[in-house]
């Protein structure tokens, strides 16, 4: 056979080749026309809270200062809108904690924290800050963790009115909650039936008398 021969072999075979496949693409096609089209998913709204984690921008007291004893009310602004439900306070090893309510106020600013504690005089405190996370931001992104110490001075507060103004607070802003966990920490169970408050409480309670406890 001659090349010219086998030349025209081999465009013949290649055009039918090429004929099949292009049948092959239209039954193909004809039958994903025909299919219906599946209905869309509906997707529920997603919201990430992104960029750093929350932070404290400020306390009261401030880190490292001293604050009068007594009635006390510690207070934590974060850098953005928080949950309300979520607090995390712990102890210190070896170091004092404050007698507090078991549950915090979120007010109105929607950032900042007062908790109802009490304090003695002249000694020295600090607490952990959301070292087990819980503190968490409006959109459920937890908090950075850490420490607040500060001392107290030879003074006592033991009126619940001075003891806002001193945290920079009004008495629109008074955090008194339940309470659970007398003089052991702050507590994030519900507070038992008929159980006695903390020292906190019972001086939150004596302040329209003005009789320290």
């Amino acid at each position: 056979m001659d090349k010219t021969a086998c030349g025209t072999a081999k465009d013949a075979a290649t055009r039918r080749i090429a004929g099949l496949c292009l049948v092959i693409g239209l039954v193909m096609a004809a039958a994903a026309a025909a299919e219906p089209l599946s209905p869309p998913h509906p997707v529920s709204e997603l919201v990430v809270d992104g960029g750093p984690p929350p932070k404290v921008t400020a306390s009261y007291p401030a880190q490292g200062a001293q604050a009068p004893g007594g009635v006390l009310v510690i207070k934590l602004v974060f850098d953005r809108a928080m949950a309300a439900d979520s607090w995390s306070y712990s102890p210190v090893e070896g170091q004092a904690f404050p007698s507090c309510l078991a549950k915090p106020r979120l007010l109105g600013d929607g950032r900042t924290f007062a908790l109802l504690c009490t304090v003695a005089a002249d000694k020295s405190y600090a607490l952990d800050i959301n070292l087990s996370p819980a503190f968490a931001s409006a959109g459920g992104r937890m908090a950075r963790a850490s420490r607040l110490a500060f001392t107290t001075g030879g003074t006592s507060v033991w009126a619940m009115h001075e003891a806002l103004e001193q945290a920079g607070l009004t008495d629109a802003d008074e955090p008194v909650m339940t309470w659970r966990d007398p003089g052991k920490g702050v507590s994030r169970s519900p507070p038992v039936e008929g159980e006695a408050p903390p020292p906190a409480a019972q001086a939150a309670a004596s302040q329209a008398s003005g009789t320290p406890r």
